[in-house]
């Protein structure tokens, strides 16, 4: 069942061509302008391609409320829906990642500490991306304002100081700790770095699928309206 909703949600987002190309090519806007800075670079299209996946979920579970009811009723289990949605979302998260990593190694492979961290760093953001937005989807009344609440996480993780202790309850914080591994010469803290952003990175992911899954649920549960009391 999970397979068959994530092939009909893959094929949903495709009919919406324009809408996808121009949300998947906002991260490539980000890189292209601060390309001189890699640290920098690499940060931004993380930021970039986070909000842009989480948006895509975000829409996904919006538009498919008022269906998923119906199969709801009419049989289907919950757990099924929310799992084939999310995999589609993420297939599809992967595969741009993937691509925008090809592109920094082709552009600025040369100049990085660790290139091969690239994949890790935006796989990593994309998975996180996925719960994230289906949580804020299932806070939020309309993707309009889901989409400007992202925003605004997003702008937080740009604009805070990422030394700061508080800003590790951000999702994407991960990705600070990685672009350093990638980027910087850290000689034996090199591992720690990594090993930080990978485990806030699966830390975050597990704890907000959990949160989305558990309020998926909710919102997807039958009520069954009390039977009528006999005449007495």
């Amino acid at each position: 069942m999970a397979g068959l909703v994530a092939q009909v949600t893959v094929h949903e987002l495709f009919r919406r061509r324009g809408a996808l190309a121009l949300t998947l090519l906002l991260p490539l806007t980000f890189y292209l302008v601060r390309l001189d800075t890699h640290w920098t670079a690499l940060r931004l299209l993380a930021m970039g391609l986070g909000w842009a996946v989480a948006t895509l979920a975000l829409f996904t579970q919006v538009s498919s409320r008022l269906i998923d009811r119906r199969l709801v009723v009419a049989g289907a289990r919950p757990q099924s829906l929310w799992a084939g949605r999310h995999l589609a979302v993420l297939l599809l998260g992967w595969v741009v990642a993937v691509v925008y990593a090809a592109l920094v190694l082709g552009t600025a492979g040369d100049d990085l500490e660790h290139p091969g961290a690239v994949v890790v760093m935006l796989v990593l953001t994309a998975t996180a991306a996925v719960p994230l937005g289906s949580l804020v989807a299932a806070l939020v009344p309309r993707d309009l304002e889901g989409a400007m609440l992202l925003l605004a996480v997003m702008a937080v993780q740009l604009l805070v100081d990422p030394e700061e202790e508080w800003t590790r309850i951000l999702p994407l914080w991960s990705a600070r700790e990685l672009a350093s591994y990638v980027v910087e010469p850290l000689g034996a803290q090199a591992g720690d770095y990594l090993a930080r952003g990978v485990g806030h990175a699966v830390a975050v992911t597990a704890v907000l699928l959990v949160l989305s899954a558990v309020l998926s649920r909710l919102r997807l549960r039958v009520v069954t309206p009390p039977l009528p009391a006999e005449p007495g």
